[in-house]
């Protein structure tokens, strides 16, 4: 096998597919559209579920170790602020043209392009946009990052006020049939009770209160870190949000129903973070219509057979992995890298290629 396999998207999971594929024996060609490698994750304060054996807690010395790795392979070829133009050919002879004006023989595709947070601006009753107190949930992220704005400090973004009451509002563009977002965006509830435990730590005596429809923590340990939460004061308001309201002085009035009690409820809090949905990456139509794969109903990338075959696209020597077909926690996308490369590989070889 001489040919080279293209990778588009380098985040964790594109890192770990070109690892993978290296161990494998197959050269790979990974393009990343931005400046740097790693995606979104070196951004995060704090990966979960948190205190593992593997000891990574910060989300940039994760990605930084993977990266280290992949750097060091001189069968990688990096090649950032590219992307793909177009695409010739079909499988096991395709013919990539990239932005920098070259163009690679490539004998399979695989996709990482990973996700986009959802812009929650159209949705008035929150405020976002017109209220600097009302944050979405990876602007939280970056604020509590000892490498972001405010050291790590929990301060609003307005004045600087420290946080002293904190509202958490999940499911902001997810499960939404009213914008087009009927889905679960699966990993908001657990990436939220993080976040709230980190403020619990380094705050104490912070007043957090989370308002959600159903909490939804799926994956192995992430139940037990909502558990924890609990019992370490973060309180749970069973509700969906009606509206934020600025107040003077900048804190934020939160109007929401206790579906539990049957109540109304009405809280006032310093800042007011969105738990945000995911949608596919911005490029995901241009994209679909050149590599010439299909998208499923959410608007991520379609796989040919779910069960089967769930790193395949609908075309041949095309492939799927990671957040690319909808979304995923760290190590699942680390979990598909490594088997999407297994896959290309039985493919290639079937092929003989």
């Amino acid at each position: 096998m001489d040919k080279r396999v293209l990778v588009i998207g380098g985040g964790v999971t594109g890192m770990q597919v070109a690892k993978v594929l290296r161990d494998l024996g197959l050269p790979c060609l990974l393009v990343e559209k931005a400046k740097e490698l790693g995606g979104r994750v070196p951004r995060l304060s704090r990966t979960f579920p948190f205190h593992t054996e593997d000891g990574f807690n910060d989300g940039l010395e994760f990605s930084s170790v993977l990266e280290h790795d992949v750097r060091g392979c001189p069968e990688i070829e990096i090649r950032l602020s590219t992307t793909l133009e177009q695409l010739d050919g079909d499988f096991p002879s395709f013919r990539a043209t990239l932005s920098d004006g070259t163009a690679a023989d490539v004998g399979a595709v695989v996709v990482a392009t990973g996700f986009e947070p959802f812009d929650p601006t159209p949705l008035e009753e929150y405020g976002y946009g017109r209220y600097p107190n009302v944050v979405t949930a990876s602007e939280l992220e970056w604020i509590l990052n000892p490498r972001g704005p405010t050291g790590g400090q929990l301060r609003r973004p307005g004045d600087r006020k420290k946080v002293e009451r904190l509202g958490i509002v999940f499911c902001v563009g997810s499960r939404n049939r009213r914008i087009g977002a009927p889905f679960c965006s699966r990993i908001c509830c657990s990436f939220s009770t993080k976040q709230a435990i980190h403020v619990l730590d380094h705050n104490p005596g912070i007043f957090v209160a989370c308002f959600y429809m159903d909490i939804r923590t799926y994956d192995r340990g992430f139940e037990e870190m909502y558990s924890f939460a609990q019992e370490n004061g973060v309180k749970y308001i069973r509700g969906r949000v009606s509206g934020c309201k600025e107040l003077p002085g900048g804190a934020i009035a939160v109007r929401a129903e206790n579906t539990l009690v049957q109540k109304p409820f009405w809280g006032q809090f310093d800042m007011v973070s969105l738990s945000t949905g995911m949608r596919p990456c911005k490029d995901v139509e241009p994209l679909s219509k050149m590599l010439g794969i299909e998208r499923a109903r959410d608007g991520f990338f379609a796989c040919r057979a779910w069960f089967r075959n769930p790193h395949d696209s609908t075309r041949n020597g095309i492939f799927v992995a990671g957040c690319a077909t909808g979304m995923k926690p760290i190590r699942n996308c680390m979990v598909d890298g490594s088997s999407v490369a297994a896959r290309v590989m039985a493919t290639l070889r079937q092929a003989g290629a």
